[in-house]
C-alpha cells in the first residue's frame, strides 16, 4: 500500500489542543491547515509474525519487535493496530526533524491507516486520532495535543473546538485559493523540541501561574477571532488575530521566541508580512506567514537571507487528508 498524508501549520490556538488546557479557557479553539509537506510510504503485511521492518528510502531494513513499542513510534503504532506484527513500512518522504509541522502525528496516522489498509479494515477517525496521541505521548513522556492529527486525517482549514466531552472539529467554509495566495510557510532550519516547552507551560497553567494562565487566554481569544476573520474572509482581520497569538504565546516561555527566530519575524514583517508566527510550540522549526499576495516572492527572499539553512516548504493548503493511493 502506497500511503499519503500531510502535515499542518497552525494558524492560532495551539497549545490549547493539550489536555486539560482547553478545559480551563471556556470556548478554546485551534485553527490550523493542512499543507503539502507529507508523509509518503509504503506498507505492506511481509515481515515475519512478531516482527516490525522499518526503512527509510533505499536504506536496509531494521527490524523492531514487541519491546521496542515504548520507544519507537513505528513499533508502538505497528503493534497497537496489528498486535500480531508481520508489518514492513518503507518511508520515502516526511518533515524534517523538528520542522514543527506535526510530522510525528502525520508518520502515525499514515502508518496505521497503511496497515489498516492491508489488514483490510478500517478505524473512526476519531478512535485514530486518539490512538496515535496516546501512543506518541507514551513514546515522549509527555502530555501530547492532538491538533497534528486532524488535519492529517480530514485535510482542509480546521477549527478544532475543545470542549467538554471531547473535541469538535469544523471544517471551515474558506476559499483554499484565497487561503493559499496569503499563507507561506518557511522552516527556519532551527531545530525545536515542542515536548518540553509544552511541559512547561503546562505546569505553570496547573499552578495557576497568573503570566501563563492571561497568556493563554490571549491564545484562545485570537483564535476565535482568527476563525470568524477567515470565515468572513477578511485578510487584515486574519493578519492581526495571527500577531495578536504570536505575542500572547511569547509571553509563555523565553524559550517560545529565541533571538535567531526572532530576527527571522521581523526579517518578514519589514517587507509586508502582515503577521509571522512560529508554528507548534515554537522555538525554532517552521514559521507561517500571512501576507498581501503580491509580497511573498519579497517576504521568501527576505526569510532565506536571514536564515540561509532555512526554505519555503508549502503556499498552499492540502484538501485531501491521509489517503491511499495505491493498494497491493
Amino acid at each position: 500500500m502506497r500511503i499519503e498524508c500531510p502535515c499542518r501549520a497552525d494558524l492560532a490556538g495551539g497549545t490549547l489542543d493539550i489536555w486539560p488546557l482547553g478545559m480551563l479557557h471556556a470556548g478554546s479553539v485551534t485553527v490550523n491547515a493542512a499543507i503539502p509537506v507529507v508523509v509518503r510510504m509504503d506498507v505492506d503485511l511481509g515481515a515475519p509474525e512478531g516482527e516490525v521492518w522499518h526503512a527509510i528510502g533505499n536504506a536496509d531494513w531494521t527490524r523492531l519487535d514487541a519491546s521496542d513499542a515504548t520507544t519507537d513510534l513505528s513499533a508502538a503504532v505497528a503493534f497497537a493496530v496489528s498486535p500480531k506484527g508481520g508489518v514492513r513500512v518503507r518511508v520515502h518522504s516526511q518533515a524534517s526533524l523538528g520542522s514543527g509541522l506535526g510530522g510525528s502525528s502525520a508518520y502515525a496516522v499514515a502508518l496505521a491507516r497503511g496497515i489498516l489498509a492491508a489488514l483490510g479494515e478500517s478505524m473512526e477517525d476519531v478512535r485514530l486520532v486518539l490512538l496515535a496521541r496516546d501512543l506518541e505521548a507514551r513514546i515522549l513522556t509527555v502530555p501530547t495535543g492532538l491538533q497534528d492529527h486532524w488535519p492529517a486525517v480530514l485535510g482542509g482549514v480546521l477549527a478544532i473546538h475543545h470542549e467538554p466531552g471531547g473535541e469538535r472539529v469544523e471544517r471551515l467554509a474558506v476559499d483554499p485559493g484565497w487561503v493559499s495566495e496569503r499563507l507561506t510557510v518557511f522552516d527556519t532550519g532551527i531545530t525545536h523540541h515542542s515536548g518540553m516547552v509544552n511541559w512547561q507551560v503546562i505546569r505553570r497553567r496547573l499552578d495557576r501561574d497568573s503570566e501563563t494562565t492571561e497568556a493563554l487566554e490571549a491564545i484562545a481569544e485570537a483564535a476565535r477571532s482568527c476563525r470568524i476573520e477567515l470565515v468572513n474572509g477578511d485578510e487584515g482581520g486574519v493578519g492581526e488575530a495571527i500577531g495578536a497569538e504570536w505575542s500572547a504565546r511569547k509571553r509563555l516561555a523565553p524559550e517560545v521566541c529565541p533571538p535567531e527566530l526572532e530576527a527571522i519575524v521581523d526579517a518578514g514583517l519589514a517587507v509586508g508580512a502582515s503577521a509571522v508566527k512560529a508554528c507548534g510550540a515554537g522555538g525554532g522549526g517552521s514559521v507561517l506567514v500571512w501576507h498581501p499576495p503580491a509580497a511573498r516572492r519579497a517576504i521568501a527572499t527576505a526569510l532565506a537571507t536571514a536564515a540561509p539553512k532555512g526554505r519555503v516548504v508549502a503556499t498552499e493548503i492540502s484538501m485531501v487528508g491521509c489517503r491511499v493511493l495505491t493498494a497491493d
